[in-house]
């Protein structure tokens, strides 16, 4: 059982963390924290492989793109939009063009662009138009005047204020001030070229929003254009989801390491939960022994083997991690169970490589499994990984409901292969799952991959 000191003492740490205290201020030994690596990787410029949109806009006709979802505003600009995340409704919306020589516009609040937008020191280049509210007591539509924090004099403006002072001048400068959202919107689909445009986006406010303020501009349902864009990861994002991957494999051996016969299901996922945090990621869901509910009340028992399929992300970026626990002295049976998945996946890995499709790499896994004499349902699932656990276009269907296609491995992909083995009446369950980044002529691994099996 998990003590209450253990607990309080993994609480300090990840308050730490959280804090932003250095493993010296608060004298708690901290592992390696995403952001602290992440950050000037995310401030050199945005995320996304914009050589791959521009492909992907002109493949399918389109003009351009307007975003408002917190996922792609990040993937667009590197600004992580919060306040959308708080309120579960767009806040801010990002303009692309199809013309490589156009920079992309962000349209958002003047405060939240004060208050939010300017803290996270982003240097690439981007048009923004911000907008306040409309003065109600004027006759035409005017913007009310811009606001931020007033200078109460007790003492000089530290750095980060002063830095919000200076952007917010520097954004009003050019005098582009709206009443709303959807003058705002306007000024910057017009000043991009796309108001006659066919326009891909990614929420239907957005059509509410421009109206007809843009002339003859036409929208389309852009959520598959931006799966197709995201699934081919740029250096940076690479860069991002190594460090995902890494972390969040730690977290998980360390969450698991943690515990011992007898910890009940919610324990566990309270210990990875404490770890990712150490560790600057957001816990997305870990499930155990098959079991995905946090109201399962299970407990690890002596002699079994559980599964365990962890993720989290960071700055979105997600690590995708999974293994089988033994508790105790593994059984023989679950002992080949586990080596049959090992066989399998070790056929699978060795043929990754641009070119194969999805149903390759389970009817290679099947076929492992089968010549060396083993009888198991594994499931040997693919599946993209990125700024969400299944981040890959759907088969086209109008209505845009997902449905798996069968896509095939390019370069710069980062899959992820599930191995679950779907049987149960086994005293346990099994797993094996790690991340590999496609490359020219392969694939390597991005996690921890020293263990393929963990005993407690």
């Amino acid at each position: 059982m998990i003590s209450r000191r253990h607990f309080v003492n993994s609480g300090l740490a990840s308050a730490a963390v959280l804090s932003g205290e250095t493993a010296a201020q608060s004298s708690v030994s901290l592992p390696e924290n995403f952001w602290a690596t992440a950050t000037p990787v995310i401030q050199a410029g945005p995320p996304m492989n914009f050589d791959r949109a521009y492909q992907i806009l002109a493949e399918e006709g389109l003009d351009g793109l307007i975003l408002c979802s917190p996922t792609n505003i990040f993937h667009a600009t590197g600004y992580v939009d919060r306040v959308a995340r708080m309120h579960d409704t767009p806040t801010s919306f990002v303009i692309i063009s199809k013309d490589p020589k156009r920079r992309p516009a962000l349209v958002m609040n003047q405060f939240l662009y004060f208050y939010s937008y300017s803290d996270c020191g982003l240097t690439s280049p981007i048009d923004v138009f911000v907008f306040t509210s409309p003065d109600r007591s004027q006759e035409k539509l005017r913007a009310n005047p811009p606001f931020i924090f007033e200078n109460a004099g007790f003492g000089p403006l530290r750095g980060f204020e002063q830095a919000r002072v200076s952007a917010n001048n520097r954004v009003l400068g050019s005098g582009d001030l709206s009443p709303n959202a959807s003058e705002s919107l306007g000024r910057a689909i017009a000043h991009l070229g796309l108001a006659n445009g066919r326009v891909g986006i990614d929420h239907e406010l957005i059509r509410a929003e421009v109206g007809q303020k843009s002339g003859a501009i036409s929208f389309v349902n852009a959520d598959r254009t931006m799966r197709r864009i995201r699934l081919i990861k740029s250096p940076r994002e690479i860069q991002l989801m190594r460090l995902a991957a890494t972390l969040n494999a730690d977290a998980a051996i360390a969450a698991v390491n943690s515990i011992r016969a007898g910890v009940s299901h919610r324990e566990l996922r309270a210990m990875y939960s404490i770890e990712c945090a150490k560790r600057g990621l957001t816990p997305v869901m870990m499930q155990i022994d098959t079991i995905l509910a946090e109201t399962s009340a299970e407990r690890l028992v002596e002699g079994t083997a559980f599964a365990i399929d962890c993720l989290s992300h960071g700055a979105g970026y997600h690590g995708d991690y999974g293994r089988t626990v033994f508790v105790g002295e593994p059984r023989k049976q679950m002992k080949t169970v586990t080596d049959a998945i090992a066989v399998g996946w070790d056929a699978v890995r060795e043929r990754l490589r641009p070119g194969l499709r999805y149903s390759d790499i389970k009817r290679i896994g099947v076929e492992a499994i089968r010549k060396s004499g083993f009888t198991l349902d594994i499931a040997f699932t693919p599946h993209s990984v990125g700024l969400s656990h299944t981040d890959e276009p759907g088969s086209v269907r109008e209505s845009g409901y997902f449905v798996k296609d069968d896509l095939i491995l390019e370069e710069n992909m980062v899959i992820s292969v599930d191995l679950p083995v779907r049987q149960s009446g086994m005293c346990g369950s099994a797993h094996l799952e790690d991340l590999s980044l496609i490359t020219r002529t392969g694939a390597v691994q991005i996690n921890d991959i020293a263990n393929r099996t963990l005993v407690i």
